[in-house]
This record gives structure tokens, C-alpha cells and sequence, in this order.
């Protein structure tokens, strides 16, 4: 007889033994040795038992443990996939970057050589702006200068004419005078081939002008004669007719809208060759020389611009001449 693989003899029928005329001796199983035989099988059950737990609490958890790692498997490969993806959409964010990174670094180049370009003119209309304002300056010296010059010879002027001062009637006896000399010495004496010539209304002799002038022929001069002085037309109506005999080309406007000028006034324009100054400072002399209250000077602005109106003839124009002779208050 074999349970679970252990072998036990099989019992042994009293009754056959007697038939068979043989007795059950000492060696055939008792219970005792059967509740052995039981205890060691439930033994072996109870440890192939725990065997089999212990087979399946392995299995259940190499399972589970095969579940964890299939899971933390795919976790991971999940978290490498996600991260592979982030990597690589972090990588196309960093080229758009780059891109973008190239084109402001190209606008920027740009807008450098732009600003380059832009300094480069704003040095040049500095460079600009320095040479007008030296120009500025030295024009303005000049003027300065012209300016102290000015006032040093109207100061000197405004000496001799205090010193000079006679009113308008002193003056027109003086000039009757000197004209009954003329007529009476031209009377007594021969003629001459080229006789000299007198002013208009033989108020004064034409060679104490004329002939220092006639030096300076072709000389053009411009008569601006203030309105609003009583003497200043037949002042400078005598004037112009000494300069046209000298052989100069005098023009004549009345000027209005002016006043405190004094005496007579020579202004020569910016800029003249020294002939036409040479001429003015004659002119000056010469006035002088015949009681008028003369004095040279600088145009104080523009040739072109003057106050108030002037009439007289259109062309040339009262601003072409380089020679102004401006006749004002009490002409001396």
C-alpha cells in the first residue's frame, strides 16, 4: 500500500491468517504505529501546505513586485518618452530662439550702421556748424571793429562839427558870398579854355569838389535825402551836381520814414575794393573842406535792407551803388 509516495505493508485479515493456518505475529501495525504514520503525513501535509503558500505568497509577490517594476518600467519610459519630447520641443523652441536671436542681431547691425551713418552727419553739420560760427565770429570781430572805428570817427566829427556848427541861414550867406566872389573874379578875369563850373543857383564853386573827385570818375553813388528835413533836398541836389560833374554816376531818391540822421552821412558797402573806399574818404574831405558836417561809416545791416521808402528812379536800383551818401538833419 502507497499514500504520497511512502509505502505501508498491508494489514494482515485474522481470519484469513487462521484459515490459512498461520497466526498474526508480533510485526503486523498497530494504531499506534498508524497515528505515527498519520502524524508524519500530517506533517508532510501540513509543510507541503506551507510549501504551497509560501509557493503561491512568492508568486503573488514576484506578481506584484512584477506589476511595480512593469510600472515603474513604463513610468519611466513614459518620463523618458515625456522628457525626450520636452528635449526635443525645448531644442525647436531654441532653434526659433536662435532664429529670432539672428534676425534682431541682424536688425541690430542695422540700425548700429544706420546710427553709424547718422553720427557721421551729425559730425559733419557740427563740423558745419563750427565753421559758421567761426565765420560768425570773425564777421562779428569785424563788425566790432568797424563798429569802434565808427564811433572813433563820429566822435571826431561830432568834435569838428561843434566846432564848425553854424545854423542854415550862416550857411546860405556864406555860400552867396563865395558865389559874388566867383562871378566877380570869373568877371575880371580872362576866360579860360575849360572854365570851372559852378553848383546850381551859384551857392558854391564846383572845383572845391569837382577836382579832387574827377580822380574817381565812373564811381557809381546812391543820394538818399531824408524828407523830413527842410535843407536836405538843395543840399543834396548841389551834391549830386558836383559828383556828375567829377564824372561820377549819382542817383537821387527821397527817403521818408527816417529820422535822426545828422550832417552827411558816407556809407561804403561790405566787402568794396579799396578804390571805392579811397573815394568815399575823398568825398568825406571834400565835404568837410566846404562846411559840411561829413562823416564815413559802415551800412549797420544788410546793403539791401533800410527802413521806411524811398523814391526815385526804378533802375539801377537805390541799393546797386557800393557808395550810400545819406544827406539828414542840418547838412554842414
Amino acid at each position: 500500500m502507497t499514500l504520497n509516495g511512502v509505502a505501508f505493508p498491508r494489514p494482515v485479515d485474522s481470519q484469513s491468517a487462521t484459515r490459512n493456518g498461520r497466526a498474526v505475529d508480533s510485526v503486523s501495525m498497530d494504531i499506534n504505529q498508524l497515528r505515527g504514520w498519520a502524524t508524519v503525513m500530517d506533517k508532510a501535509v501540513i509543510v507541503s501546505l506551507i510549501a504551497t503558500i509560501l509557493a503561491v505568497a512568492a508568486l503573488g509577490i514576484t506578481t506584484w513586485l512584477s506589476f511595480r517594476f512593469g510600472d515603474a518600467v513604463r513610468a519611466h519610459d513614459q518620463a523618458v518618452l515625456d522628457g525626450y519630447r520636452d528635449v526635443e520641443g525645448h531644442s525647436l523652441q531654441l532653434e526659433r530662439d536662435v532664429a529670432a536671436a539672428r534676425e534682431r542681431v541682424s536688425t541690430l547691425e542695422q540700425e548700429v550702421a544706420a546710427a553709424r551713418q547718422r553720427a557721421a552727419t551729425v559730425e559733419q553739420q557740427a563740423s558745419a556748424a563750427r565753421d559758421r560760427a567761426e565765420a560768425y565770429g570773425q564777421a562779428a570781430r569785424d563788425a566790432a571793429e568797424r563798429a569802434a572805428r565808427a564811433d572813433r570817427e563820429t566822435a571826431a566829427a561830432t568834435a569838428k562839427e561843434r566846432a564848425l556848427e553854424l545854423d542854415a541861414a550862416e550857411i546860405r550867406q556864406r555860400l552867396a558870398e563865395l558865389g559874388q566872389q566867383v562871378r566877380k573874379a570869373a568877371e575880371q578875369a580872362p576866360k579860360p579854355d575849360a572854365p570851372e563850373s559852378a553848383a546850381p543857383g551859384g551857392d558854391k564853386p564846383a572845383s572845391l569838389v569837382v577836382e579832387a573827385l574827377r580822380k574817381y570818375a565812373g564811381t557809381r553813388a546812391a543820394v538818399f535825402v531824408v524828407d523830413q528835413v527842410s535843407d536836405a533836398p538843395a543840399a543834396g541836389a548841389a551834391i549830386a551836381s558836383d559828383l556828375g560833374e567829377a564824372g561820377w554816376e549819382p542817383q537821387t531818391w527821397k527817403w521818408t520814414g527816417v529820422s535822426g540822421i545828422l550832417g552827411v552821412v558816407v556809407l561804403v558797402k561790405d566787402g568794396s575794393d579799396p578804390a571805392t573806399s579811397e573815394a568815399a574818404s575823398t568825398l568825406v574831405e571834400q565835404l568837410r573842406a566846404n562846411g559840411f558836417s561829413a562823416t564815413k561809416g559802415d551800412w549797420p545791416a544788410n546793403w539791401r535792407l533800410y527802413r521806411g521808402a524811398l523814391d526815385g528812379p526804378q533802375a539801377p536800383g537805390p541799393t546797386d551803388a557800393p557808395i550810400r551818401i545819406v544827406i539828414g538833419v542840418k547838412p554842414r
